[in-house]
């Protein structure tokens, strides 16, 4: 193993950069069929456990999310060769702390469960975590409900990027989404002809008007004291005073 020059990690199909690949370098590859894979993963609503096919023990996360886990398996994997034994790796992973708001959990004053991950966003994140937020388990009596907001610095395709997140988004997981910024504008009009009427909001943010306060009070209208809601947007969007705003009592 050609470790102390460095390595790649690639997932299993990269074609856009393999053709830059350096030849003298390690590349290392993950996922289904590659050389680190997941091989079990079992998914709760704020940890999970995985298996993979280089490590004899399962890994315990306290977080949910199965890129989550695709990460700690790669992160796993060079600590290994950095001659980390096993029981390290898991104590570590047992004792992790998580950046705030990065697929957090809180408790809004009402009772309803927050799903905090607006640090950042991008097309990638967005999609894994709604995602994961479809594949939890509602909580009994309750509704599922997503405030999603503008993915900052796409560039010249960001309402186009934002706009394949309808794939992501479907009724027949989520009650209720609420929208906020100005390149999600157009996401918000395709997902109105999905769900019921009444089901979809949006509130601009834009250099004239910015609609927070009303997204604020149409959101504490909405969520109900058993509902789980989902928070994503770039960090720039203040979703974080969102989180805050729900978990104080009026």
């Amino acid at each position: 193993m050609v470790w102390r020059k460095g390595a790649c990690f690639l997932a299993s199909a990269d074609p856009i950069v393999d053709d830059y690949l350096p030849t003298e370098q390690k590349v290392v590859r993950f996922g289904p069929g590659a050389e680190l894979e997941i091989t079990d993963l079992i998914e709760r609503k704020d940890s999970l456990t995985f298996k993979t096919n280089f490590l004899e023990q399962a890994i315990d996360l306290p977080v949910t999310g199965k890129y989550n886990a695709t990460n700690a398996m790669i992160a796993s994997y060079v600590a290994l060769q950095e001659g980390v034994t096993e029981e390290q790796i898991g104590q570590a992973f047992q004792n992790l702390e998580l950046t705030r708001n990065r697929t957090e959990w809180k408790k809004a004053a009402n009772g309803a469960d927050i799903l905090s991950d607006v640090y950042n966003a991008n097309p990638t994140a967005m999609k894994l975590i709604l995602e994961t937020f479809s594949a939890i388990p509602a909580n009994e009596g309750g509704k599922k409900l997503a405030v999603l907001a503008d993915m900052k610095e796409l560039g010249d395709q960001s309402v186009q990027l934002h706009n394949q997140m309808i794939l992501s988004i479907t009724p027949d997981v989520l009650d209720t989404v609420i929208f906020y910024g100005e390149d999600i504008a157009d996401l918000a009009q395709l997902a109105s002809q999905c769900f019921p009427i009444g089901h979809v909001y949006y509130f601009k943010k834009t250099a004239e008007e910015d609609q927070f306060e009303a997204m604020v009070k149409q959101v504490k209208e909405n969520l109900g004291a058993h509902d789980q809601i989902l928070l994503k947007g770039s960090n720039s969007m203040n979703l974080a005073n969102l989180v805050e705003s729900l978990q104080e009592e009026d």
